[in-house]
Order: C-alpha cells, then sequence, then structure tokens
C-alpha cells in the first residue's frame, strides 16, 4: 500500500473525510446521549441498594437475582427487537425503548417487596432489549469498517460518563432527597427516569434513519459513503439475504464473538452492580456521596482507556492484541483484587479492571462489522450481544453467592477471571489480522476508485 493509502486522515479522500466528519458531529452525540440515559437507569440499582436491600429486607443473593434477572428479560427479546428496528427505523424503534424504560425506572420508586422488584427488572430488560445492538448496526450504516472501532469507542465512551454522573448523582440523592416523606432510594429512580422518556421525544424528532433521509451530507458525500458501504458489503465473509439462515444462526465465527463477549460482560456487569458496595467496605462511616464520587474516579480511567485502545486499534489496523491484552490484564487484576479487601489498593484493582473491560469494546465491536453484513448482521449483533448480556444475569447472581458462601466479596471475581483467559486464547488463537486486513485493503482501493469517478 502507499504512504497516501496507509496515512490516517487521507485513505478516505476529501469528500470521504468531509462525510466522516459530518456523520461523527450529527450522529454520535444524539447516541451517546441516550445510552448514558439507558446506563443511569440500568446502574442506578447498585446505589439504590445502599439502603433499600436494608428497608425491603433483600439478602445478597436476592440483590443479585435483583440486579440479573434484568438480563432474561433483555435476552429473549434482544434478536426480535433488532430485527423490528432493522424494518421500521432506528428512530422509531430507539425512541419506543427510551420511553418505555424510562416509565418502568419511574414506577420503580414506588415498589414495595422485592417480588415487585423482580418484575420490574424484568420488563427493564424487555424494554431496553435491542437498543445496544440496534445502535451497533446503526453505526455499520454510517461508518465504514477502517472508522468502526473509532466510531464505536466514541458510542460506549457513553458507559463510563454515565457513571461518572450517575454514581455522584445517585450518591447526592441517597444522602440528601427524602422530599414528600420518601426514602431517597426511591427518588434515585423517580428523578434518573424521567430524563428517558423526554430522550425518547428527542429521538422521535431528531434522529435520522438513513444517511439518504439528511440535508447535511451533500450529494456527493451520499454518493462515496452509499458506494464505499456497498463495496465493503461485498468483501465481507457472510452474506445473507434472510434474517432467519443458517449464514446467522450456524456462523462459525459469530459464536466465537459469543463466547468471548460473555466473558467480558461476566466482568463489567460484576463490576457494575457491586463496585459500589466493595468501596463502601473501605470503612466506616463514607457518606452515599463519597462511595458516588470514588466510583465514578474509577470510571475515568475506563473512558481514556475505551477511546485510546479503539482509535489506536483503527489508527494501525490491528484488532487481535487490541483485544487480547486487555483481556488478560483484567485477569490478572481480577486473582488480585481479593487479597486487598478493604483497602484503596482494591480500588486501583476496580480501575484497572475498569479500564481493561472498557478498552475491548472498541477493537471486539468492530470484528462484528467485518463478519456479518445485512441481515445476518441483524441477528447475529443481535444475538453477540443478548447470549453475552446473560453474563449480566450469571455475573451478580455468582458473586452474590459466592459471597454468601465463603464470606469473601471477591471470591466469584477467581472464576470470572479464568474466563477472561480462556476467552484471550480463543481471540489469539482465531481471530486472522491478514483476513480483516483484506477486507479493509481491498474496499479501500475498489470503492475510491468508482466513487471518484462518480463524484467529480
Amino acid at each position: 500500500m502507499s504512504a497516501q493509502t496507509e496515512n490516517q486522515a487521507s485513505w478516505r479522500g476529501p469528500i470521504g473525510d468531509s462525510a466522516f466528519k459530518k456523520c461523527r458531529k450529527h450522529i454520535l452525540p444524539l447516541l451517546i446521549i441516550f445510552y448514558i440515559l439507558a446506563y443511569i437507569g440500568r446502574s442506578n440499582l447498585g446505589y439504590a441498594s445502599l439502603t433499600m436491600n436494608e428497608e425491603l429486607g433483600i439478602t445478597a443473593a436476592a440483590y443479585g437475582l435483583v440486579a440479573g434477572i434484568f438480563f432474561i428479560g433483555y435476552f429473549i427479546f434482544e434478536v426480535p427487537s433488532n430485527i423490528i428496528m432493522d424494518k421500521v427505523g432506528a428512530r422509531k424503534w430507539i425512541a419506543r425503548i427510551l420511553i418505555s424504560w424510562g416509565i418502568i425506572v419511574v414506577i420503580m420508586g414506588g415498589l414495595q417487596n422485592v417480588t415487585q422488584l423482580y418484575i420490574l427488572r424484568f420488563l427493564l430488560g424487555v424494554a431496553e432489549a435491542g437498543f445496544f445492538p440496534g445502535v451497533i448496526l446503526y453505526l455499520s450504516r454510517w461508518f465504514l469498517g477502517r472508522d468502526s472501532a473509532k466510531a464505536i469507542s466514541m458510542f460506549m465512551l457513553a458507559i463510563p460518563i454515565s457513571y461518572m454522573i450517575g454514581a455522584p448523582l445517585s450518591g447526592a440523592i441517597s444522602d440528601n432527597v427524602f422530599w414528600l416523606g420518601l426514602s431517597s432510594w426511591r427518588w434515585i429512580f423517580l428523578l434518573e427516569g424521567i430524563p428517558s422518556i423526554i430522550g425518547g421525544i428527542v429521538c422521535l424528532k431528531i434522529l435520522p434513519d438513513k444517511p439518504d433521509s439528511v440535508s447535511w451530507l451533500t450529494d456527493k458525500e451520499k454518493t462515496w459513503l452509499d458506494a464505499s458501504l456497498k463495496e465493503e458489503a461485498a468483501r465481507k465473509p457472510v452474506q445473507a439475504k434472510k434474517y432467519f439462515s443458517k449464514e446467522a444462526f450456524f456462523n462459525a465465527r459469530m459464536w466465537l464473538l459469543l463466547v468471548v463477549y460473555f466473558a467480558v460482560e461476566l466482568g463489567e456487569y460484576g463490576l457494575g452492580f457491586w463496585t459500589p458496595l466493595i468501596i463502601n467496605d473501605l470503612g466506616a462511616g463514607l457518606s452515599a456521596t463519597t462511595v458516588g464520587f470514588l466510583t465514578a474516579l474509577t470510571y475515568v480511567f475506563g473512558a481514556v482507556a475505551l477511546y485510546w485502545n479503539g482509535n489506536h486499534s483503527d489508527k494501525v489496523r490491528e484488532r487481535k492484541w487490541h483485544c487480547v491484552v486487555p483481556l488478560l490484564l483484567c485477569a490478572v487484576a481480577m486473582s488480585t483484587i481479593g487479597n486487598l479487601t478493604g483497602s484503596m489498593w482494591a480500588v486501583v484493582m476496580l480501575a484497572i479492571i475498569i479500564a481493561s473491560v472498557y478498552a475491548l469494546f472498541g477493537p471486539f465491536w468492530s470484528l462484528t462489522d467485518y463478519y456479518l453484513t445485512g441481515p445476518a448482521a441483524a441477528v447475529g449483533i443481535a444475538m453477540v450481544n443478548s447470549f453475552g448480556n446473560l453474563a449480566g444475569f450469571v455475573s451478580p447472581t455468582l458473586i452474590g453467592v459466592m459471597k454468601e458462601s465463603t464470606g469473601q466479596d471477591f471470591s466469584g471475581f477467581y472464576i470470572i477471571g479464568i474466563c477472561m483467559v480462556v476467552a484471550a486464547v480463543l481471540i489469539a488463537v482465531f481471530v486472522k489480522n491478514k483476513e480483516l486486513r483484506a477486507v479493509e485493503y481491498a474496499a479501500d482501493e475498489k470503492a475510491n476508485a468508482e466513487n471518484y469517478s462518480q463524484v467529480k
């Protein structure tokens, strides 16, 4: 390849660069805001639990089930939701998701017992199902493969940002808001559910469904983007014209990604629900606000790692080792944290684990953009995410049960660490960087040659 083609700033050409920057400017900020609302609504249970568990008599094992049952509903409705979005369009379906989960979070402010909490958490999973894989599919229709890790990493910055915002906010509400004689944990749900409803209304008004429907791209930019995406899709290994086909369900690459993502999500959700309680165990007298700020601080490292690793993966055109190294680093931290219980070093290990898990997201999800296209992408991406998110049920339940049986907060983390090592080995053995680059290089050369002849 020529030096010019290798140069990250020039491989698209001036029209392609302009199209990329406009898509990044108009699409990503909206999606980031929507995902922040999703994660605050999903993870505020951890901060509500600081007082809710005692008030409602919820044990550690029951709390783990409460945290995890969300993902049963999520799992069941993930694939159907993504297919519906592919048919009706992102604008309407993402708006529906935002509004419905916002309403359920608000209703959670009035629950009276753990049974109601089980039901509402399950329904919250049903309501949110399809949002994340829908966005990954949506981004693949606006950004080429060479920009996918970058675009996905920018979108997924919403996760650590949601913890940076949600942790101190939920902690402050827990310490200070007792309006109308209601417990503060109820106000966490009430105050953090309403913004999602508003976000859904905004989404319905302004989120575009596809590039040819927007006025902020010129005709030349639309032509370049359309032709480039079609050329890239034609070179991907899995092509399917039906949603339910052997290409979607019996694709070995998809099942590899499914197993790996399950291990990744074991780490993410184990931390997401238990981090506030782990930090709270550092010492007596910590306020909920302090716990919230310490939690937020650990996610700063996650945001930095997520953004840097995704951008670097695109820059050097490498996916395998950008996944393997964080997996192994996370496994080491998981196996170490149990020896540091009650000290600030436990917080340091949490920060390393969070940074490692989040560093994986951009390079990992860019792999789905290489291995799947068309209807197979709608189903395959949803399957990877839905099966992976079963870890959201397994992980907090596992940690809760292990904590009760051993008396140690971190005993379940050893099992998660082993799963991370297995995932690293699978990626190292089966992902071929040469295969991925072949799709990129061929698409770059042919698409640009054809596109420039059309747009000049």
